[in-house]
Parts: C-alpha cells; structure tokens; sequence
C-alpha cells in the first residue's frame, strides 16, 4: 500500500484540477460581479491559491498526527455546504488513482513529474534573471528630465524609486530585479516619445513594484512548474496576471485626465505592434492578449470601485471556494491515510450522518426469521473487525449509538475514540415503516 504521505501529494497534485475549477468559477464570478480591477485581481489571486493550497493542506494533513487534525476536519464537515463540496472534490480527484492498478507507480510519477517541472521552472527563472541582470548592466541611465519626473510619481504613488535604464535589447518596458529593482524602457519607445507619453508608463511600472508584483510574479511562476501537469491551472494565472495589468494602469492613470489616458492607451497598442516575441517577465503588456480590449477600455473608461455589497458577496463566494477546498482536501488525506485497514465503508445519509469506517475486514449477517419475525429485529448488521477506526459525524436524528450494546453515557462520541480502542462495530441497517435508521453498537476492548 502507498505511504500516506506520498498518496496524499499524489492526491494534492490531482486536486489542482478541481480546485482550479473552483478557482475559475470564483473568479468569473468576481468579473460578472463588477468592473473593479481591484476586486477582480484580489479573486483571481486567491483563485491562483487555491490548488496549492489544497496541495499544502494535504501534505500537512498527511504529516501531523491524527489527534491535531480530527476535530478541524469533523468541524469543516458540520457544514453541509463544504461537506457536498468536499465530497464532489475527493471524487474527482480519488477516481483519478484508483482507476489505476498501479497506483502507486501513477502517484510516484506524478511527484517526480510536478518535482521536475518546479526544478525546470527555477532554472528559467534563474537563467532569465542573470540575463535581465546583464541587459539592465548594458543599459544607459535615462535622461535627467525623466529620472525626476519618475521619482515624483514615486513619491505619489508611496513606493520605492528604482533607477531608470534604456535599453537596445528589449522591445517593451518591464519591472526587472528583486532586492534592487529597475525599470527598463525600450530604446525603440524611449527615443520618439517625449516625457509626458513615457511617465504614465514608468508609473505602471512603480505601480507593480509598490504591490510586490515582482515577487508574486516569481512564485506563481514556480507554482506554475509545479503544477505544469493540470493546465486549468495555467488559465488562472493568465487571467490573475490580465487583472493585475488592469490594477497597476488604475494606480499610474489615477487622477489622470483624459487625455492623458487616451495617448497612454495609443503606447499601450505601440508597445502591443512592436512586439515580435514574448520576452522575459513582461509587466507593461502582461502575458496575454486576448483580455487587451477590456484593458483598453478600462484605461479610457475607469472603473468605479465595486460596492461594498458586491465586495462582501466577493468576498463570501472566496470563503466558500476557500473553505471547500479545504474540507476536500482534508477529505483527500483521510481517503489517502488508509494505513493497514483493507475494508472500508462510508455511510450517509445527507441528513448529517457521514460515517467513515475503516477495519481490517467486515462480516455481513444477513437477516433471519426466528418464531416468526426476523432477527435481529428487521435488519441487516456489519460487523467490522480488527483494527477499527471511525471517523465523521453522527448528528443525525436516524443514528441510536450504543456501547458494548448499552446506552452510552452522556457526551459519548465513538469518532473521538483513541486509535486502537475499538475492538469490533456493528452497524444495524432497519427498515421500519418505510423509514431507515441506523443502529451502531461500538465494542471495545475488554481493557477498556
């Protein structure tokens, strides 16, 4: 049987796949919802979280000791919402592995293949940065008039004031560098466009470094490797990078009179024409084109900021997709956390009962008639053996608990039960007038 640790990573990297659908649906959401780049770029953002936070979650489920996670999980599963949720997510991604006779040699390839991608994407990004470096080395400082025009949109904007270079070697402006960022301008759009054109731009720029776009831009381009193998995945960080395009020309135009916009969007299609081929880490032009429309309207058009209903419904729809990522995923590392049981049931009733029982094998009594009326009672019982465990919940109004076949004593809850405490459990399906119920009698072990 595969480690549980490796099943869960393995179940993680699946789970990109529906969470990103999650992610999707959050941040279509937010784009029907309202106009505001702000909020639309804040949905995206967390859409581009969800599948590593689901891969993150899994792992940690998988790592920390059952007792630290069991009653997180058992509260996620209160909810009916995340539990419907949750249940669609662990289907999808668990039917991904276990259509497979192989599945642990499908799960090892499928690490060592989201390892490779995240070690390949570092190389690209190392390798793009050592050339950024040495094009920024190369570069001429820009002119005196410009320097100190930027350094006062800096100052407006709040953000640092990164030393402005011209390039022969790039075809469009760019915020390069980490620890000591540059803004690099094209020759080629530097030369015939005078101060007033060429501010707004290097604003742009100013407006990325003031919100870490730099450093977002890195670690989605890492979890882009990592995760090279769900492309859905590459749709959201498309789109979270469209948006942030749309926020940072919100942040450099503010204010800005029309006319301004209007000759900002003429060098946004400038820098668009001139364009031969993609090069490294592009700010000002973003990394799609097919959302440039919207952009261009939302230069020559701003965009009032969303209301604060709309933001709380945004924000509601981010906690729901949140929290039902989570809760799936923690169902995917209880799925995942097998360990030695080789029988496994899962009962509910959509009334709130969802029982999760794992043993070493179960036997199924089937009913009898004993003087007439069947035995026991009007049911069928499974009797679950070996090492049982139990997880879930069981508030459900159809469920009589009993322990070692008497009424337990009062707050008695067989899921909070320590490892190894139950000896067997019967579970009684009846059928009385036309109305199922559930009889669970948990068994203990005599030193108990």
């Amino acid at each position: 049987m595969m480690d549980a640790l490796l099943a869960s990573t393995a179940l993680g990297l699946v789970a990109a796949w529906p969470a990103s659908g999650l992610g999707w649906l959050l941040g279509r959401a937010a784009e029907t919802l309202t106009a505001d780049p702000q909020a639309r770029a804040r949905a995206w953002s967390q859409a581009v979280c969800l599948p590593p936070a689901a891969l993150a979650l899994m792992v940690g489920v998988a790592a920390l000791p059952e007792e630290a996670t069991a009653p997180v999980y058992q509260a996620a599963m209160a909810s009916s919402t995340f539990a419907s949720a949750a249940s669609t997510l662990s289907a999808v991604s668990g039917r991904a592995l276990s259509g497979f006779d192989a599945a642990e040699t499908l799960g090892a390839a499928l690490i060592l293949g989201a390892l490779g991608g995240l070690v390949v994407a570092g190389a690209r990004d190392v390798m793009g940065r050592v050339r950024l470096r040495r094009i920024a080395k190369a570069a001429r400082p820009a002119p005196n008039d410009l320097t100190l025009a930027v350094r006062a949109a800096a100052r407006r904007l709040d953000t640092g004031r990164p030393e402005v270079r011209i390039s022969d070697d790039l075809d469009q402006p760019l915020l390069a560098g980490l620890s000591t960022p540059v803004i690099l301008l094209p020759r080629a759009l530097a030369e015939p466009l005078d101060i007033d054109r060429l501010v707004p731009v290097c604003a742009h720029e100013l407006a990325h470094l003031k919100r870490g776009d730099n450093w977002r831009m890195l670690f989605e381009h890492l979890l882009g490797g990592l995760f090279w193998m769900a492309p859905p995945y590459a749709l959201l960080r498309a789109r979270a990078a469209a948006a942030r395009e749309e926020v940072a020309d919100a942040l450099a135009l503010d204010g800005a009179a029309p006319a301004v916009r209007k000759t900002y969007a003429e060098t946004l299609i400038t820098v668009l024409r001139a364009r031969a081929a993609p090069t490294l880490h592009p700010a000002f032009t973003g990394r799609g084109r097919r959302l440039t429309l919207m952009r261009l309207q939302a230069i020559t058009e701003p965009r009032a900021r969303a209301s604060r209903a709309r933001r709380a419904l945004i924000a509601l729809i981010g906690l729901l997709a949140a929290g039902a990522t989570a809760t799936g995923s923690m169902a995917l590392a209880e799925q995942a956390d097998g360990g030695g049981a080789s029988s496994r049931s899962v009962i509910t009733d959509g009334k709130g009962l969802r029982l999760d029982i794992r043993s070493d094998y179960v036997r199924v009594t089937n009913t009898e008639v004993v003087d007439g009326r069947l035995r026991p009672e009007d049911g069928q019982v499974w009797t679950y053996h070996g090492d049982v465990r139990v997880k879930g919940r069981l508030n459900s109004p159809q469920v009589r608990v009993l322990l070692d076949g008497q009424a337990p004593p009062p707050g008695f809850d067989a899921t909070a039960l320590p490892k190894g405490a139950i000896q067997s459990l019967q579970v009684t399906h009846h059928q009385r007038d036309q109305t199922p119920s559930i009889e669970l009698n948990v068994i203990t072990k005599p030193a108990l």
